[in-house]
C-alpha cells in the first residue's frame, strides 16, 4: 500500500521594486522607448503526486515546477536521467508518486538516497511523464526508508495500463516472474507472474500482467522459460509499454530453463532445402559514404559473422539456399560464406545493391557444389527500398531448375495504415513478378521467400497468394502454433517461404527454426558463445523431395 500525507501547493508571491526590475530584466531602447524582456515564468513548488496526476497525461504539462524526492535510481549514463520519490505524497492510489526527472541536456551528479529539489518543465516524452531539468539541488541524506511496492496488475490490458500509470516512476517489486520473450537486443526482456501459468504470449494475446524487465545501467540476459525473483526497481513507460528498470545497486535471483535450440539433423541428399534468414543488419566495419550505415568495430563485425556462421552451420545444417535480408553488400555475405563453419557447403554469394538508406539489401547464398547460378537481378520498383532478387538456379546433378525471389517488405514506420498500402503495392509486384517468370519458363517452379513484415492471415498475403500459384505450406503438428519474430514480447509470423503450387506435393517438411526468438541477446560486444541468438529473427527452412 501506498501511504501518503496530505499534497498541497505552496503560493509564490514576489515583491519587488522597479529598479531591481530593471537590474534583473534585459532592457532594451526602441524608438526612444524602455522596452522590459518578460521574465522567465517563476518555478511553481508543488509535489510530485500532483504533477503525476490520475490521469496518463500530466495536467501540468509544460509548467516550470520545483518539486522535492528521493533519488531512487541513477540512469544518467544509459537513460539519461534519474528517478525521484517523494515519500507519503497523497492518499490517492491513482496518482504515482515518483517521477523520471530527464538530464540529457543538463546532467547534474546526484546520489541514490539523498533528497534532492528539482527545478525543470514538465514533460511527457513517449508517454512518460518527466521533468526536463533546468538545475538540482542536494539536500542531503533521507533519513526514513522507501520500501517498494509489491505489484499484483490485472489481466484486462485496459485495467492493467491505469494500474502501472499509478505507480509509473515508483519503487515497484515483482512477485516471481517467468519470462515469456528473452532478452532482445535492446536489453529488454518481457515477464509474467509465475503463478499465472502463461508460458508465452502470442499477437493475439492481451494480457496486460506483461512487463517489461530491464537493467539499463548493465545487461540482463534472459530467455524464455528462465524464472526471475527477487526483482525490485522502478516502473518506466516508453510508448504506452511498461518496464520495470533495476537499477546497479539492486540484484536479482534467476533460475535458469536450460533451454537451447536443438542441433539441426543432417540434410539429406535427396531433398532440397530452402531457408530465408533476417540477419539483423549485418554490417560491416567500412563507413560507406551516401549510406546511413552502421559502422561496428573490427572485432564486432568478426563475432557476428562468426555468429550468424555458427547458426546457419549448427542449427540450420547447411541449407543449400538461404535468402538473406539485412546484409550490407556483397562483401559482406562473402566474408559470412569465409567463415570456418560455412565452407563445408562452399556457398557462393548474390547480391545487388539497392537504394536502402541504410544500405541493406537482400542477398542469397547457395551450395556451389551442389548448384550453378543461372542468372540473378534485382526488380527495383517505386515501393521498393529494398527491391526483390530473382536468383536463378540449376541442380548440377539432375539439372532441376529453381527460380527464388527474395524478398524484404516495408518495415514499420509509425504510421501502421501507410506501412501495409506500401507492403499491399509490394505483394501486388511480387505476384506479377511470379506470374512474369512462369510466363517465361512454365515448367520452372518459383519460391517466394523473406521478411515480409506481414502476418500469415494479412491482407499483403492475401494479395501474394490470390490466384493460387504461390501458397502456404506450413507443416506444423496439431494444434502448434509457431513465430519467427517477438515484438513488445509477443511471438508473431513475419518471415514467410511461399512455394509454387507445383511444388506442394514435395514439400517435406516447412517450419520456422526456434534458434534466436527464445534466447538472450548476450548485449553488445558478446562473444559469438556467449548465447545461440544470432538475429531477432528466427529462420524458416523448406526441404523438397526431389524428383
Amino acid at each position: 500500500m501506498k501511504t501518503r500525507a496530505a499534497c498541497g501547493t505552496s503560493d509564490l508571491s514576489l515583491s519587488v521594486h522597479l529598479p531591481f526590475m530593471l537590474r534583473a530584466s534585459r532592457s532594451l531602447f526602441v524608438a526612444g522607448a524602455l522596452v522590459l524582456a518578460p521574465l522567465p515564468a517563476l518555478a511553481q513548488a508543488v509535489r510530485i503526486c500532483a504533477i503525476q496526476g490520475s490521469g496518463f497525461i500530466p495536467t501540468m504539462l509544460g509548467s516550470r515546477v520545483s518539486a522535492s524526492g528521493v533519488v531512487t535510481a541513477d540512469f544518467q549514463a544509459s537513460r539519461g536521467g534519474f528517478f525521484m520519490q517523494e515519500p507519503g505524497c497523497d492518499d490517492d492510489a491513482t496518482t504515482s508518486d515518483g517521477i523520471f526527472v530527464s538530464t540529457a541536456s543538463r546532467p547534474g551528479a546526484v546520489t541514490v538516497g539523498n533528497r534532492v529539489t528539482v527545478t525543470g518543465r514538465v514533460t511527457n516524452d513517449r508517454d512518460l511523464t518527466a521533468l526536463q531539468m533546468e538545475s538540482v539541488s542536494d539536500n542531503g541524506p533521507y533519513a526514513g526508508s522507501l520500501e517498494a511496492v509489491r505489484l499484483s496488475p490485472p489481466a484486462d490490458a485496459a485495467a492493467a495500463a491505469a494500474y502501472f500509470e499509478a505507480y509509473e516512476g515508483m519503487l515497484v517489486s515483482l512477485p516471481p516472474s517467468r519470462v515469456v520473450a528473452a532478452t532482445d537486443h535492446l536489453g529488454i526482456a518481457y515477464v509474467m507472474p509465475d503463478s499465472s501459468g502463461v508460458a508465452r504470449l502470442y499477437r493475439s494475446d492481451a494480457d496486460g500482467r506483461k512487463l517489461g524487465l530491464a537493467a539499463p545501467a548493465s545487461w540482463l540476459m534472459l530467455s524464455q522459460g528462465d524464472r526471475v525473483s527477487d526483482v525490485a526497481g522502478v516502473l518506466t513507460e516508453v510508448s504506452g509499454q511498461y518496464e520495470l528498470d533495476v537499477p546497479p545497486t539492486r540484484s536479482l535471483t534467476v533460475e535458469r530453463s536450460g533451454l537451447r535450440p536443438p542441433d539441426a539433423v543432417a540434410l539429406s541428399s535427396s531433398t532440397l532445402s530452402v531457408a530465408t534468414y533476417d540477419l539483423q543488419g549485418l554490417f560491416d566495419a567500412v563507413d560507406d559514404p551516401g549510406k546511413d550505415d552502421e559502422v561496428p568495430t573490427a572485432d564486432r563485425y568478426a563475432a557476428g559473422l562468426a555468429r550468424r556462421a555458427a547458426s546457419i552451420a549448427r542449427y540450420l545444417g547447411l541449407p543449400d539456399v538461404i535468402g538473406v535480408q539485412e546484409a550490407e553488400k556483397v562483401e559482406v555475405l562473402q566474408d559470412l560464406s569465409a567463415q570456418p563453419a560455412l565452407l563445408p557447403a562452399s556457398y557462393r554469394s548474390v547480391l545487388v545493391e539497392g537504394p536502402d538508406p541504410q544500405g541493406l539489401d537482400v542477398g542469397l547464398l547457395y551450395n556451389s557444389q551442389r548448384l550453378w547460378l543461372r542468372s540473378s537481378e534485382a526488380r527495383p520498383g517505386a515501393m521498393f527500398t529494398r527491391p526483390p532478387l530473382v536468383v536463378r538456379l540449376e541442380a548440377l546433378d539432375n539439372h532441376e531448375r529453381l527460380t527464388v525471389i527474395v524478398n524484404h517488405f516495408q518495415a514499420p514506420t509509425g504510421d501502421p495504415s501507410a506501412d501495409e498500402q506500401v507492403r499491399i503495392a509490394q505483394a501486388d509486384a511480387v505476384r506479377a513478378l511470379v506470374d512474369e517468370l512462369k510466363a517465361a519458363e512454365p515448367d520452372v517452379p518459383v519460391v517466394a521467400l523473406g521478411n515480409l513484415n506481414a502476418f500469415e492471415d494479412s491482407v499483403p498475403l492475401q494479395h501474394l497468394t490470390a490466384g493460387g500459384r504461390l501458397v502456404q505450406h506450413m507443416t506444423l503438428a496439431a494444434g502448434e502454433r509457431t513465430y519467427t519474430y517477438a515484438s513488445q514480447g509477443r511471438c508473431q509470423i513475419v518471415d514467410h517461404i511461399l512455394v509454387d503450387a507445383a511444388l506442394a506435393p514435395r514439400v517435406v517438411q516447412l517450419k520456422p527454426q526456434h534458434v534466436n526468438v527464445d534466447f538472450g541477446d548476450a548485449g553488445p560486444g558478446a562473444s559469438p558463445d556467449a548465447s545461440p541468438r544470432a538475429s531477432d529473427h528466427d529462420p524458416v527452412l523448406l526441404l523438397l523431395s526431389r524428383p
